[in-house]
């Protein structure tokens, strides 16, 4: 007889432990799923980020180059000649306005052609 209370007191304490063990992982189970919701949008919004960011690091690398490549051929070009203080900086003005005046014409271009397909699709 005290077995078999021993064994439906057991039982009882088991599906009382089981029903709130099982109600506890229904909740952090919902919170592991919700937590890789969120990492999976976070994620996704950084991949485009990431994206963007490389095709205007793209767009924008061989415009440096080649301005680099200018700038260097001017640094030489004017340690070469004797030039005084105020002709040399006139000479970087100029050479800086034509290198600003470069830049913008690509942006615009860019802009010409975003536009272009913007309105294309």
């Amino acid at each position: 007889m005290l077995n078999r209370l021993r064994r439906r007191l057991d039982a009882v304490v088991e599906r009382r432990v089981d029903a709130r063990v099982d109600a506890r992982m229904g909740r952090a189970l919902e919170q592991v799923e919700h937590a890789q919701r969120d990492y999976e949008a976070r994620l996704a919004g950084t991949q485009a980020d990431f994206s963007y960011i490389r095709s205007e690091f793209d767009r924008i690398a061989p415009q440096v180059a080649a301005l680099e490549q200018r700038f260097e051929w001017l640094r030489v070009r004017l340690d070469v000649a004797d030039l005084e203080a105020d002709e040399a900086l006139s000479r970087a003005q100029l050479e800086h306005e034509r290198a600003r005046l470069r830049l913008e014409l690509a942006a615009h271009y860019e802009e010409r052609l975003r536009r272009l397909e913007s309105d294309g699709d």
